[in-house]
């Protein structure tokens, strides 16, 4: 395929080649027929203006139609002869009419200036009611001022007659037009760019222009200015479709080295295609499946006929996900190994937890001081908690992750027979969404939530009044989980004297908050009741 990169580049460039060869030739053809054209068109002009030079002294103010019989075999394209007086008056005219005034009054200004001859644009004639060409003569009294002028009218349309007396190729048609692209004689178009015209008048050479018609084929235009005159030769025929050779050519000359391109690159994929992507493809399969675990597929097996260095690629797949294999499995070993001896310290440090709170009963029960007695209960309902975190632990599958609805109401469960709430007629609630959160956050969570709700009895329902504490765990859309605490019992004024925030209890919640980063609030009134929320930010779960 590279090989053949070089034949498809020459062949472009040749194709390129030809095209502006052809293009260069059918552009030439066409300028030379607007030579031949223009040839007729300035000879019918000159020869006008020479016949209006001799008889420009004869036409007097009276003469028009006697000049014009005389002068008409000469000139098959003259329509009129009209003398001027020095103002741009019609003395006379060919067609017996006189007293109009010359069309455009710059060219009377312009004959003034002592110019002797003056070739106009392409004008609607008022007398011949159609559009024509003039030729005019200056004419000077016997001391030599300007004493009018002497106009003869060529019909246009005539003009472009004389441009078609040569022999034309085939589809080939020749017309004129005015400076401002006025076309006469053509059967295809009335009008062309002011703008071809106007760069043609500029360099006074052959210009070759695209004429884009709606519904219709485009045209070749060039565009040949007649003399030193403003009439332009105008000489078009249809572009070039697609099936012509000017087309075909370029193609022919692309089209072979292309075509063997084509055929070669279509080779070579299919042997590519053949040798390497069907069993490429195989092997992202075999991938696909070990990715998933699969390990004891056998890759080898499924190449059957491929090529040698395909095969042995598959091997040592086949090698690789064996040692994967039996990677995962000692690995498996090794966590089951250290998730049993971390379970195992879990449940001896919940044992120990438990001896220690044995030993606090015996030892609260032989004090008499009411505090001292509540201050040991105290310290035997946090130990109890981590006790309970510990036991939650080692019940887990996941020693990383703990489930907090499992958690929370084995924890409010034991606290609350404790502490004594049915003896006590307070009811405490439990809503917890089905969360969890990493190991590390279960201990300050817990005696949080004793220090919350030990306060709670020990504040909120004095004097064994009655009423109900409700505990909710749920996720919030950032991610974050909200732990509220609410009550219905006696409340306080947070701002207040009274508001229990020197204790140690207060203390020990805010630095368990600051612990998890988590933002306490604290919200009570008076007999309304006291509600103690605890938003905690997400964290990265820990991976399965």
């Amino acid at each position: 395929m590279i090989a053949l990169t070089p034949v498809l580049l020459l062949g472009a460039a040749s194709a390129y080649m030809d095209a502006r060869e052809a293009l260069k030739t059918r552009r030439n053809e066409l300028v030379l027929v607007a030579g031949a054209a223009v040839d007729g068109v300035n000879q019918s002009v000159n020869e006008a203006q020479l016949l209006l030079g001799l008889f420009k002294d004869d036409v007097g103010t009276t003469q028009c139609a006697n000049i014009y019989d005389k002068l008409r075999p000469s000139l098959p394209s003259l329509t009129s002869v009209i003398r001027f007086d020095a103002d741009g008056m019609a003395l006379c005219s060919s067609a017996g009419k006189t007293g109009f005034e010359m069309s455009n009054p710059d060219w009377n200004r312009s004959l003034q200036h002592e110019l002797p001859m003056l070739r106009t644009d392409a004008f609607y004639g008022a007398t011949t009611e159609d559009w024509i060409f003039a030729v005019f003569a200056r004419v000077d009294k016997p001391d030599g001022s300007y004493d009018g002028s002497v106009a003869i009218g060529l019909r246009a349309r005539a003009l472009a007659g004389f441009a078609r007396a040569s022999i034309l190729p085939e589809g080939v048609e020749v017309a004129i037009a005015d400076i401002d692209g006025r076309v006469f004689g053509s059967e295809h178009f009335a009008q062309v760019s002011p703008d071809w015209v106007k760069a043609t008048a500029e360099t006074r050479a052959a210009k070759m222009f695209v004429l884009a018609r709606k519904d219709a084929p485009r045209m070749d235009v060039v565009v040949k200015p007649v003399g030193a005159s403003n009439v332009f030769a105008v000489i078009s025929r249809e572009s070039p479709g697609f099936w012509s050779e000017f087309t075909l050519q370029p193609v022919t000359s692309l089209g072979l080295p292309l075509m063997a391109f084509s055929i070669a690159l279509l080779a070579v994929w299919l042997a590519i295609d053949s040798l390497v992507l069907r069993w490429l493809t195989r092997l992202i399969r075999i991938a696909r499946v070990y990715g998933a675990g699969h390990y004891t597929f056998r890759a080898g097996d499924a190449m059957g006929s491929a090529p040698a260095e395909i095969t042995e690629l598959a091997d040592a797949m086949e090698d690789m996900a064996a040692d994967i294999d039996q990677r995962d499995k000692d690995l498996k070993e090794a966590v089951a190994v250290r998730d049993a001896a971390v379970k195992e310290i879990h449940h001896r440090v919940k044992n120990n937890l438990q001896i220690v709170t044995s030993f606090l009963n015996l030892q609260g029960r032989q004090l008499q001081d009411p505090e001292a007695r509540q201050a040991i209960a105290a310290a035997r309902h946090r130990i109890d908690a981590l006790a309970i975190v510990h036991q939650t632990l080692y019940q887990h599958e996941r020693l990383e992750m703990v489930s907090m609805r499992q958690f929370l109401t084995g924890l409010i469960d034991h606290l609350a027979e404790a502490l004594g709430t049915d003896a006590m007629n307070i009811t405490i609630t439990q809503s917890y969404e089905d969360i969890e959160r990493p190991a590390d956050d279960a201990i300050p969570i817990a005696l949080f939530i004793v220090e919350v709700v030990t306060n709670a009895i020990k504040y909120a329902f004095p004097d064994g009044q009655s009423g109900k504490i409700a505990i909710t765990l749920e996720s919030r859309r950032d991610g974050g989980v909200l732990l509220s605490v609410t009550d219905n019992g006696a409340g306080f004024d947070v701002g207040g004297e009274d508001a229990p925030q020197g204790g140690l209890g207060s203390k020990l919640m805010n630095a368990f908050a600051r612990q998890l980063r988590a933002q306490l609030e604290i919200t009570s009134e008076p007999g309304e009741g006291t509600a103690i929320s605890l938003y905690m930010p997400s964290k990265q779960k820990a991976p399965a």
